[in-house]
């Protein structure tokens, strides 16, 4: 699913349907109104192995604990195997919705409610060990120049160094640590392009575990790291503008 943004960083994910309602904002949408791709959006044409992976292992688990019993057509039992599949992904992304929610509360001075404090204590405690002061939340962006825009959970700073930190929540597994996938170094060298005009000077993903409460772990990003992000995401961005023949406005 795209989402897009005006040139006030303004989210428009939705639009009105002629007959009443809202539906989902779509390219033909974002060419009459000059919008902007988020950076997830744009990221959307790489190949994303490890992504595609846990997808067909998803499959193939809805497979096995619901086999066939051949008298169905393959239409109807398709649909019914993609649905259980992926039914807990929305699940998954309400779940980590409610934990950005609660964090940033958090951090702005607000009361956390008692089921989220599980996932939030454990960040706090990892934000104050690494001395790590947040200067703005959930801020929206637009890089008109280059034609993308974004929301990043948290502008830092980190001895005397800023930058930008984004929170990810992740199923993990006891034993097996929290790496970056291929696209978070990216995300975080654009948002903060976006923010400073340049390529920050650190960068950090938080990884918040929804499977083993209480874990959370941090990966850094060094300048160098980030430029070679910044680079690939240039890339990305003209890739995406090619494929859909769309350029916003600059």
């Amino acid at each position: 699913m795209s989402h897009w943004y005006n040139r006030h960083g303004e989210a428009v994910f939705e639009v009105p349907k002629v007959k009443g309602g809202m539906r989902k904002t779509t390219l033909g949408d974002a060419r009459k109104m000059g919008l902007y791709p988020s950076v997830t959006t744009v990221l959307g044409i790489l190949d994303k192995p490890q992504l595609m992976d846990w997808k067909l292992e998803q499959v193939s688990l809805a497979c096995y604990n619901c086999p066939p019993t051949g008298g169905e057509p393959f239409e109807g039992y398709h649909q019914h195997i993609l649905t259980k599949a992926f039914e807990q992904v929305s699940d998954a992304a309400d779940l980590g919705t409610a934990i950005h929610a609660a964090l940033e509360g958090h951090f702005k001075g607000q009361p956390v409610e008692a089921e989220m404090s599980v996932y939030v204590d454990p960040v706090a405690r990892l934000i104050e060990r690494e001395g790590i002061q947040f200067n703005e939340h959930e801020l929206r962006l637009v890089n008109a120049q280059v034609g993308y825009a974004g929301t990043t959970d948290a502008v830092i700073t980190k001895e005397d160094k800023m930058g930008i930190l984004d929170f990810k929540s992740r199923k993990t597994k006891p034993g097996q640590p929290c790496t970056p996938w291929e696209t978070e170094p990216l995300q975080i060298a654009a948002y903060g392009v976006a923010k400073f005009g340049h390529v920050p000077e650190i960068g950090a993903n938080v990884y918040i575990s929804t499977t083993e409460k209480g874990r959370v772990e941090i990966c850094w990003h060094s300048y160098e790291d980030l430029a070679e992000a910044w680079k690939t995401f240039q890339s990305c961005v003209q890739i995406w503008q090619y494929l859909k023949s769309y350029r916003p406005p600059q």
